[in-house]
């Protein structure tokens, strides 16, 4: 695994972050009561154990990056880089800069870097192409999925909820966070759902026989790989696990309302289905691509994978058709009313893995995947499908080599993200192809309809020029083998 990854990452829609982000801040008595809490003390055993190793002083510099945080807004000291703690010493210059436009878009990264993990929190200025980060979150274990939460966990108001900015965490605990995105230099996630139960091993006398560990009710017993909120009821979140099981929680109830168990492996997609609020897709280890209602447990329909899945979503747009890839390299289109029967199209776009697999809510018919290869692809699942084969229009290669998590953006149907194994979010305005326009833009609303004449890149039509050749190359390869198949069948008969 490459040392600097972006392993998720998750659009938030214009409007829901607040203009001046808040401090975190907290009393000398919270943070004593953090420096004596035993889940705080227990992640940084490890770092304290090394500290030990070296013989040295017990200086700050010496202390993990987590306690030295608390040492910090103890002291109410700057850090050395990035942000300063308190925003009112900041200039009238950096306090502009700092704050957040009703223009912006926002991306929520989840990084790794070396040892440590962490959420980017990118702003992305859409008319300048300008994109950075504007401030991140320590995380303590290695992200797997995040998504982006519009609404307060736990709040409600006149049986309503309350308008929020969070994201929603899982890694390789059992366990799934959420942190609040308009907070920054958090310390804490703001809800856990899940996780371990903390023992108090003072009490313990025979520690060997203490090993099967102990769980929150109704929660993962292992790593929780995929997370998808339900778009008519944000309350309500979707997880898959590497313990064989799907989840539903309910976020104002702060619990695991059903659990599913029709997986015989671990569970690496699960998604809410965007036209029909308890339709739920899930698919996993075992080989199964699984549609059920929520409402319906023990009626499953099924579809036999071809291959070893990465990515699936739904069209956002139709509803009712399903794209999923596999780590062969192949891209696959079902009807989800006829998942059972043979796919829409089966094809393999490359030898290597294709990461993701996302379509544009606004753009009918924009599909993009990702691939290990490094390059986007972008396709059209509305155009005649031939040999199987989807119509591919685009193709770009950022030269970030590997690249995962694909994402539209859901308030600008052309903006699309995707993370790389260097550890850096590439956005792509997919209006400055001239190819992709022309092919798309008749099928959006006038007010989104980009000019063709504007369109600044070329580049993406010359690489798709040669990702066609290598098509046909490909299609000729296959109808020789077929030929001398059919050859030596007669031959043998």
């Amino acid at each position: 695994m490459a040392q600097n990854l972006i392993s998720a990452i998750a659009w938030v829609s214009r409007g829901y972050a607040i203009k001046q982000p808040k401090e975190f801040d907290l009393d000398e008595e919270e943070i004593n009561q953090m420096k004596q809490d035993k889940l705080i003390n227990k992640n940084l055993t490890q770092d304290l154990g090394k500290i030990q190793e070296q013989d040295e002083d017990s200086s700050e510099d010496n202390l993990p990056v987590f306690c030295q945080d608390l040492e910090m807004h103890g002291k109410q000291q700057l850090p050395e880089d990035g942000y300063p703690v308190a925003i009112e010493d900041l200039s009238d210059e950096e306090k502009e800069d700092y704050q957040i436009k009703s223009s912006d878009a926002l991306v929520i990264a989840a990084k790794i870097e070396n040892e440590f993990s962490s959420l980017e929190v990118y702003i992305y200025e859409e008319e300048k192409a300008n994109l950075f980060v504007h401030h991140e979150i320590q995380l303590s274990a290695f992200p797997l999925a995040v998504e982006w939460l519009p609404i307060q966990p736990g709040q409600v108001e006149s049986t309503s909820a309350i308008k929020g900015n969070y994201a929603i965490v899982s890694s390789f605990l059992p366990e799934i966070e959420i942190w609040n995105l308009d907070v920054v230099n958090v310390l804490e996630p703001s809800m856990v759902l899940g996780g371990e139960i903390e023992q108090n091993y003072k009490k313990v006398k025979n520690l060997k026989k203490q090993n099967k560990k102990s769980y929150k009710p109704d929660s993962h017993t292992d790593s929780v790989l995929s997370l998808s909120l339900n778009s008519f009821k944000p309350n309500i979140l979707l997880s898959g696990s590497a313990d064989h099981s799907v989840k539903l929680w309910d976020l104002m109830l702060q619990k695991c309302v059903f659990t599913y168990n029709h997986h015989k492996d671990k569970v690496q997609i699960s998604k809410f289905n965007t036209k029909e609020e308890s339709v739920i897709l899930s698919g996993g280890e075992d080989g199964k691509l699984c549609l059920f209602d929520a409402r319906s447990p023990d009626s499953i329909h099924q579809h036999k994978m071809l291959g070893s899945l990465e990515s699936a979503c739904w069209d956002p747009i139709k509803g009712y058709q399903i794209a999923y890839s596999t780590e062969d390299g192949n891209l696959i289109l079902l009807d989800a009313r006829k998942i059972s029967e043979q796919p829409l199209a089966n094809f393999n776009v490359n030898k290597k893995a294709l990461s993701s697999v996302h379509m544009s809510s606004g753009v009918p018919g924009l599909l993009a995947t990702t691939c290990l290869d490094g390059k986007i692809r972008v396709y059209d699942t509305d155009a005649p499908i031939k040999n199987g084969q989807l119509q591919l229009i685009s193709s770009y290669n950022p030269k970030l080599e590997s690249l995962y998590c694909g994402q539209f953006y859901q308030d600008s149907p052309w903006t699309y993200g995707c993370g790389s194994s260097q550890g850096e979010l590439f956005v792509w305005d997919m209006q400055e192809s001239q190819q992709i326009v022309s092919h798309f833009s008749n099928r959006v609303a006038p007010e989104q309809r980009p000019k063709v004449e504007e369109c600044t890149s070329k580049n993406t039509d010359d690489l798709c020029m040669k990702e066609r050749e290598e098509i046909q190359k490909m299609e000729q390869e296959d109808k020789e083998d077929m030929e001398e198949g059919g050859l030596q069948e007669e031959e043998n008969n």
